[in-house]
């Protein structure tokens, strides 16, 4: 149902369900944040498309979302040096003064915020509903991404386990015959091989063992790797 200030600017017809239950009744504080000219002006963008003052914008989404869940978020920070400006302003003696000018966002709320937490939300209200801004997940979507999560890690784990019981025991001495070269790339021997085969066999292992990013990360099984890849080469050159 419509109410009946919704057509007038000047009024808050979204007043009624700005504040939540255990905050209505209380008087709404102003109190100001400084923030980033772009952060500002998407809120003021944000707000005009929604028939709403950047304050009303605000003081929605701080009810819809409470301040706690913006705690991961990273503060959008204060003013950087290129948002500061400097004015002057004419004093009531008639003498003119220098002030220093920082964009800044108005927020009425019933409690004072920190200006992190204020910063934050207008981020997330100015950007939601973009393809890389916020976005609001519901307890159904969420259940299903942890399901989902929780599939993959089990799948992960049952590789590992797979490629582990598949995978060379690290040779206890230095390669010095071709059987132990061949043991190490998963050859059964070293008839028939060509340094073409031997380099697609080190292809292949490689991403599953390296120390950094393989799935099956080992420096021990790594290091044999390339020196079994590099006996066979010079075995096969000879």
């Amino acid at each position: 149902m419509r109410s009946p200030s919704s057509g007038r600017r000047g009024t808050e017809p979204y007043r009624s369900f700005m504040v939540s239950l255990t905050l209505r009744g209380r008087p709404l504080s102003s109190f100001v944040v400084p923030c980033q000219h772009s952060l500002r002006s998407a809120v003021e963008a944000a707000a005009t498309a929604r028939g709403m003052t950047t304050s009303q914008l605000l003081r929605t989404f701080l009810t819809v979302m409470s301040p706690d869940v913006l705690e991961a978020l990273p503060d959008p920070g204060e003013p950087n040096p290129v948002d500061v400006s400097y004015r002057r302003v004419t004093l009531k003696n008639g003498r003119t003064r220098r002030v220093r000018v920082v964009p800044k966002l108005r927020v009425r709320y019933p409690v004072r915020l920190d200006h992190a937490t204020v910063r934050k939300a207008a981020w997330a209200a100015a950007t939601i509903g973009a393809s890389d801004g916020a976005r609001l997940v519901t307890s159904g979507e969420l259940a299903a991404v942890e399901t989902e999560m929780s599939r993959c890690r089990l799948r992960l784990e049952q590789l590992t386990s797979a490629l582990e019981t598949l995978a060379f025991r690290p040779l206890q001495q230095p390669i010095l015959k071709p059987w132990q070269a061949t043991y190490v790339l998963g050859f059964t021997h070293e008839w028939g091989l060509d340094p073409q085969a031997v380099n697609s066999r080190f292809r292949t292992l490689a991403p599953i063992y390296h120390p950094d990013t393989g799935l099956l990360s080992s420096a021990e099984r790594m290091s044999q790797l390339v020196e079994a890849r590099n006996f066979l080469l010079r075995h096969l050159r000879r």
